[in-house]
């Protein structure tokens, strides 16, 4: 139990300089983004119905940036407080999410409205999150469900698709033992969720993988 207790804090110590270093990241990218929208908004009085349409794609494009900065803030930064991140901070950040494939989300569980989540717990729900988005289409369902525990929830997330496909890389690294000379680009998210999890003393497992259905679940 001490050799275990001993790895955690370790673990826990290497994800702080990811969190840091991630940080730096956005907080560098998230400022010229601002600008690109600044100027879009002087650009609006003089713009002709020609380049309308330019316009319009390069707000999208530039808005979907700053939302993704904001969700790598938390789910890999440090934003938010020492130990805790706002549950309703997570849910709008998964919503928007899925929202860029025009899918809801249905939420389960306990009422979690006004808790604050342990940061490890709530990291590991966003970077979940980007995994079963990858794993679906726009045609999907997404459902979340948490239970038990307020401030460390067990979690329950269920993609459902007519083609799930969940990579083979981000599979492997879920279900088993992985060195990280072997880790790539494709598998570094799930290996990260792993360390996550760890953090939580908890293990999360694939219960199902079928064409139409994926899902996960953090006990």
């Amino acid at each position: 139990t001490k050799l275990i207790l001993e790895e955690i804090m370790i673990e826990k110590k290497q994800m702080k300089l990811i969190e840091l270093l991630s940080s730096k990241l956005c907080h560098d990218l998230i400022s010229p983004v601002g600008a690109i929208n600044n100027g879009l908004e002087f650009m609006e009085e003089e713009i002709t119905d020609l380049n309308r349409e330019a316009l319009e794609l390069v707000r999208k494009s530039s808005s979907q940036v700053a939302q993704k900065l904001a969700y790598y803030r938390i789910s890999l930064g440090t934003a938010g407080s020492e130990d805790f991140i706002q549950y309703e901070v997570i849910t709008d950040l998964i919503n928007n999410l899925f929202l860029e494939k025009n899918l809801s989300v249905t939420w389960s569980g306990v009422n979690f409205a006004e808790a604050h989540i342990n940061k490890f717990i709530g990291k590991l729900l966003l970077n979940l999150a980007i995994i079963s988005f990858d794993a679906i289409t726009k045609n999907g369902r997404v459902e979340i469900t948490l239970a038990n525990d307020v401030t460390m929830p067990d979690i329950i997330i269920s993609v459902g698709d007519k083609n799930c496909s969940l990579h083979k890389e981000i599979k492997t690294v879920l279900q088993s033992d992985t060195s990280e000379e072997l880790l790539t680009v494709r598998n570094i998210l799930g290996f990260h969720c792993k360390k996550l999890a760890m953090a939580c003393s908890k293990k999360i497992e694939i219960r199902q993988h079928t064409k139409d259905n994926i899902l996960f679940k953090v006990t």
